[in-house]
């Protein structure tokens, strides 16, 4: 799961949250200022270095993109097909390609295919960076996050736990399925009503299971005084070490070039 914690010892990891998600704000506001899809693939070179130096494994981001490779491929083709090529600046985005259909009609524009790259660079760079947030911070931080931001910790505590939760009900369900395929169960064969049925029997067990963890879960929090006091206390305290100051900095100055570079034409079709 890319909300899964990855513990290491890179720079990344050792970074305060609070610059990581200022990083990843900057981030998206530079992906949304340039259409053209060249500027945009310089920003996702950018995010795998900082995944490189975070020494993410490479199985851990394939995973999380694999599944979306055909709803990116989908929305090149249906950008190409549907963006306005009034929209377009310069006369090379409106140049048609050809038209799919007799009578000069749904026109496929070099701007169109080309917007269609810039929304999957969007979309693909957010996932990784993402990701990267999430794989190289400890649960602990966001939760220590939220204090800050004076979410109250009754509700930081439910997100943190549901959060918590996922990688374990992932793993029980692939117990689940595997003992399911060892008992001769056709999980992945026949139509949707057919692989709907065969699920029954791999919800019914995580279902018990995840209600027992939950209440094992309770019984533990009041048998440690759980909400016996309104003041919430952390063990560890996050505090900007020189490196976060850098990170900031750096950042920061990336977006006021990119917001400088956008407002005198640079990166449009």
């Amino acid at each position: 799961m890319f909300i899964e914690y990855i513990p290491g010892r890179s720079i990344i990891h050792k970074l305060d949250i609070r610059p990581k998600v200022i990083a990843f704000i900057c981030l998206l506001v530079m992906l949304f200022l340039f259409p053209h899809p060249a500027y945009n693939a310089g920003i996702l070179l950018l995010v795998l270095v900082v995944a490189a130096v975070a020494r993410l494994p490479f199985t851990k981001i394939q995973s999380i993109i694999a599944p979306l490779i055909p709803v990116f491929v989908l929305i090149v083709i249906i950008t190409g097909y549907t963006y306005p090529t009034a929209s377009f600046a310069s006369d090379q985005a409106r140049r048609v390609l050809f038209y799919s259909w007799p009578g000069h009609r749904l026109p496929v524009t070099v701007g169109g295919l080309l917007y269609g790259l810039t929304l999957f660079l969007r979309i693909l760079t957010m996932v990784i960076s993402s990701s990267i947030v999430t794989l190289t911070t400890p649960l602990d931080d966001f939760l220590q996050l939220m204090q800050i931001l004076h979410i109250p910790y009754e509700l930081s505590f439910i997100i943190t736990t549901g959060i918590r939760f996922v990688p374990t009900m992932e793993r029980k369900a692939s117990l689940v399925l595997d003992a399911q395929r060892a008992r001769g169960a056709l999980i992945e064969t026949g139509g949707m009503v057919q692989r709907i049925k065969a699920y029954v029997p791999i919800m019914v067990p995580l279902i018990v299971d995840s209600i027992r963890m939950s209440e094992n879960l309770a019984c533990a929090m009041l048998n440690r005084g759980f909400g016996a006091t309104r003041k919430w206390q952390s063990f560890k305290k996050l505090s900007l070490q020189l490196i976060d100051y850098l990170v900031l900095i750096s950042v920061i100055a990336l977006t006021v070039l990119a917001v400088y570079l956008s407002r005198h034409g640079y990166g449009i079709l």
